[in-house]
């Protein structure tokens, strides 16, 4: 049970590890401990029984409020990287229309039509 308790110890250090590493936007080591966090608590929580399950609700309980915490980044940080990549797009559609306007049609559409003479 101690190991148990030890175990769920580790798996809230990893996740405030990961909570820190989404908060800084490093994405890939976040991913490294959400992994890891993932096999610690499959491990500790595997095959335990219902009453040891209510012995370890304090710690259980402290790793759903972090997981929620941790969701609520990332969910802001996915936003704020479509609102990003949702500007690049408008920009470059505004680039090929400035582009087009300047008189550089796009080699498609001048290879597009058949020749009648060749």
């Amino acid at each position: 049970m101690t190991a148990r308790s030890a175990m769920l110890d580790e798996a809230l250090s990893l996740g405030q590890k990961e909570l820190t590493c989404l908060t800084e936007g490093d994405v890939f080591e976040a991913e490294k401990f959400a992994k890891d966090r993932e096999r610690i608590l499959d491990e500790a929580l595997g095959d335990l029984p219902r009453d040891n399950l209510e012995k370890l609700a304090d710690k259980i309980a402290a790793m759903q409020s972090l997981h929620t915490e941790i969701t609520g980044v990332a969910k802001r940080l996915h936003l704020s990287l479509k609102k990003d990549l949702t500007g690049l797009k408008k920009q470059n559609q505004r680039m090929a229309g400035y582009s087009y306007g300047a008189g550089n049609m796009p080699r498609l559409a001048k290879e597009r039509f058949v020749s009648k003479k060749g």
